[in-house]
């Protein structure tokens, strides 16, 4: 590790950790995010504002884009925009050559599901109509990304490929606590409550809401990424063995001494910069 890598993940347990434990509401968690998310750096990248079937967007392209990834943010399913989100998308757009567009979702608790993965469904779908897209997602960006992905399978109209990065796939109240040793920044009260604000009164069991329980057949490439210990591993393990089920090709990548998402961070640690490199090279 770098002296770096080092400093993001001390600073994510010992000061991150703890202010996420906190049950303080969630707008002012949101602000948070939102002022400490890191900032594109450089150039090699425009940004537009664009509406994708009724849903705000956010396009970071980089000069001459090959192609297109939708790629929607995790944030808890409570938190997280497309501006929080411009670093990796920008990182994204520079290493793949594609353009990377950031659909702004309805948020919980004040849109609980399905709010969020019909606005996805939606952005989705009225992609298709400007050609063939990948779609990615981390975390609960993960969960909608798997969503979409079974939607659309359905539908007759695949994405070429699936990037996922610690993907929330299961979320029953009642499932084992998976071991938190390892787990630098999330903790196990907030997965809880934000599980509680989203999911509502839904069934956890819908494949809408649990993608964990849904129908991947004739499934792209996958590639997921997460980190080894997080408290969400398990849950990127048990849709690897979900897609393979179903015939799909899923390479699982898992990277050591990292916070949840360390994606983000791409542009300030060698290991996130790895990460997005390995994405690039999946979509190519």
């Amino acid at each position: 590790m770098s002296w770096r890598d080092d400093a993001v993940a001390l600073t994510c347990r010992w000061l991150v950790k703890p202010a996420m434990s906190v049950p303080t509401p969630w707008w002012l968690h949101r602000r948070g995010f939102e002022t400490f998310a890191p900032r594109p750096r450089g150039d090699g990248f425009t940004v537009t504002r664009r509406d994708l079937g009724g849903i705000p967007a956010r396009e970071y392209a980089p000069p001459d884009p090959q192609g297109t990834l939708l790629w929607l943010h995790g944030g808890g399913f409570v938190m997280g925009s497309s501006y929080s989100y411009a670093n990796l998308a920008a990182a994204l757009a520079r290493a793949s050559g594609r353009r990377i567009i950031l659909p702004d979702y309805r948020l919980a608790p004040e849109h609980p599901f399905p709010a969020g993965p019909d606005d996805c469904l939606a952005a989705a779908r009225a992609l298709i109509e400007e050609g063939p897209f990948g779609i990615g997602g981390d975390s609960a960006g993960g969960c909608f990304a798997l969503t979409t992905l079974a939607s659309l399978l359905a539908d007759g109209t695949p994405p070429e490929r699936v990037i996922l990065a610690s993907a929330a796939v299961d979320l029953d109240p009642a499932r084992p606590v998976p071991p938190t040793d390892g787990e630098l920044i999330l903790p196990v009260s907030m997965l809880r409550r934000v599980s509680r604000d989203y999911a509502g009164q839904a069934d956890v069991t819908d494949p809408r809401v649990s993608p964990i329980h849904a129908d991947f057949t004739g499934a792209p490439p996958v590639l997921i990424q997460v980190g080894k210990g997080e408290i969400l591993e398990g849950d990127s393990d048990a849709i690897a063995e979900r897609l393979r089920a179903f015939g799909g090709e899923v390479t699982v990548q898992k990277e050591s001494g990292v916070p949840h998402v360390w994606q983000m961070f791409a542009g300030r640690t060698p290991k996130a910069d790895r990460a997005v490199a390995a994405m690039a090279d999946f979509l190519r």
